[in-house]
């Protein structure tokens, strides 16, 4: 048996973003370097979030408070799991804690971190992630499956336990994303009795899988790492069960009537198991008590190489039929939506992530919503229309074209992301923005970033505050993401420097990330197939 995988993984703002002030009339040139954006102006500091510019253009006021406080980071899991959490009223729905994986009180914070250090590092897990969605696409529009692909003859590429019931799987290097590309993390408990775990919390994988004992290959986690023996509730699912499950998977095979399991990523780093089921006990219900989920399907990985780092595994929330939501519509529904507190504050607060219907805010007029569009090709990714989108005020001129999904190849369109950092844009696309952008912050010293990803940015290390064009995705149905100014300009080292948070992709596809999330609950609908936006503080 031969198997082989890919596998990856609007609100209106409020009013009180705009206020009327003056425009700003210095402007030096000469103080930007070449290919950066120009000009110098001193800005005041204190203003309101917003302005309209003598000129019609409209502007947000970004507070300069640099990069947060890491010397404060608390580390401990205990600690960790019980920092403050969003409170929320909701009589139908499971409320869980998710934290950045460089938040202060995130124990996958490096030692000694710094900031620019932890921003390089965020991109490249963003490059990796686009890999892997850039492949998946491609081979899905020639109208590939995992079974047309041939093994690889390179024995460096295979890795094996002879040994084992999964010598006849292997692990070919296809190009994808690793665990380390992770940013948004939960815990939870997992069989019976539960012993605590962390899990990657991603919208474009499929599957719920972790490390289990015994390995024969395993990386290094945070916590011990699962024993299946020590559980009660454990079972193997078998290959031909009413469930479907094994069916289901991607790529499977059978050994003895276990069902076996393999995820492969595109540096090399797989995970390969059985196909399992076991009991989860996470969050909170409107009663304050934490929930048991009997029967979910999960892989339990024995064999786990590659550059894995920190948590046990992947809690998969995309629109496969074994995602995590999917699982939960006989308890709750297919609904989910989570509200990602801003990375930036270095408060020691989390996130949160709803499942039921619960997940839909209820009395509120600001949620817009928009279709997901359904790609054929690719029906795990969440797909929206982007229909335009708006600087300083100003509806820019992108051909229609531009973020159009095609739907005959499966290419292009615009996928919502929680597992991408930054927003990337198609390079049509991304020069257009960027270049208005840059008109509407000639006033502002122009500086290079330390990497290359960025190629707008400034130095605003004498400044308190400084006014920054607006900027908002239209999407199909009305909907807008209207961003704060510190959803778009991000600090990127602690001297100062600050660029705007979006980057070109040689892909044909865009990815709105979660930097451009922050501070808005998003809210994944799948009973009615569409995707909102809301303001919130995510408290």
């Amino acid at each position: 048996m031969q198997l082989l995988a890919l596998f990856g993984d609007h609100g209106v703002s409020p009013k009180s973003w705009r206020v009327e002030l003056g425009h700003p009339s210095s402007h030096n040139p000469s103080t930007a370097p070449s290919g950066t954006p120009g000009g110098a102006c001193k800005v005041a500091g204190g203003l309101d979030e917003g302005r309209a510019g003598s000129k019609g253009k409209k502007f947000h006021t970004l507070q300069i408070n640099g990069p947060p406080d890491y010397s404060s980071r608390v580390a401990d899991a205990a600690t960790f799991a019980g920092s403050t959490q969003s409170q929320h009223d909701k009589s139908d729905g499971l409320v869980v804690e998710l934290w950045h994986r460089n938040s202060p009180n995130s124990p996958f914070l490096p030692k000694d971190a710094k900031h620019e250090d932890l921003v390089k590092q965020s991109l490249l897990r963003d490059k990796q992630r686009l890999a892997m969605f850039s492949d998946k696409i491609e081979m899905a529009s020639r109208g590939l499956t995992m079974n047309d692909l041939s093994v690889p003859q390179d024995p460096s590429s295979i890795s094996v336990d002879t040994s084992s019931d999964t010598a006849n799987l292997v692990s070919p290097v296809i190009s994808g994303l690793t665990l380390g590309s992770g940013e948004y993390f939960t815990r939870m408990e997992v069989g019976t009795p539960g012993e605590g775990t962390y899990l990657v919390v991603d919208t474009g994988s499929d599957i719920l899988w972790m490390q289990c004992n015994p390995c024969s290959h395993c990386y290094s986690q945070h916590d011990p790492i699962f024993n299946p023996m020590n559980s009660s509730s454990f079972d193997v699912v078998p290959c031909y069960s009413s469930s479907g499950w094994c069916q289901a998977l991607n790529v499977g095979g059978c050994i003895e009537d276990k069902c076996l399991y393999q995820v492969s990523y595109g540096d090399g780093s797989f995970t390969i198991g059985y196909l399992s089921s076991e009991t989860f006990t996470m969050g909170t219900t409107k009663g304050g008590d934490k929930v048991k989920i009997k029967n979910v399907p999960f892989g339990c990985g024995y064999d786990n190489e590659g550059l894995f780092v920190g948590a046990a595994g992947i809690l998969g929330l995309g629109k496969g039929s074994l995602s995590f939501p999917n699982q939960l519509e006989s308890r709750y529904s297919r609904r989910f939506s989570y509200c990602l507190t801003n990375r930036e504050s270095g408060e020691k607060t989390s996130s949160s992530l709803i499942f039921g219907d619960a997940a839909i805010p209820t009395g509120s007029s600001k949620i817009k919503y928009t279709p997901q569009l359904f790609n054929e090709k690719i029906p795990s990714f969440y797909y929206v229309g982007l229909t335009g989108i708006s600087v300083g005020g100003s509806l820019l001129e992108i051909p229609s074209e531009t973020f159009q999904l095609k739907t005959n190849t499966g290419k292009g369109g615009v996928i919502v992301d929680s597992g991408t950092s930054i927003t990337w844009f198609n390079s049509a696309g991304y020069n257009i923005v960027r270049d208005a952008f840059r008109d509407g912050t000639e006033n502002l010293p122009g500086t290079t970033a330390p990497f290359d990803l960025f190629d707008t940015c400034y130095d605003l290390s004498n400044f308190t505050s400084v006014e920054v064009p607006t900027l908002t995705l239209h999407f199909e149905g009305g909907a807008e993401l209207d961003l704060p100014a510190k959803n778009y300009v991000i600090p990127v080292d602690e001297i100062g420097r600050y660029c705007l948070a979006f980057a070109s992709s040689s892909s044909n596809f865009s990815i709105i990330g979660n930097v451009q999330q922050q501070n808005f609950r998003v809210v994944y609908d799948n009973v009615e197939g569409r995707i909102g936006f809301e303001p919130d503080q995510c408290y």
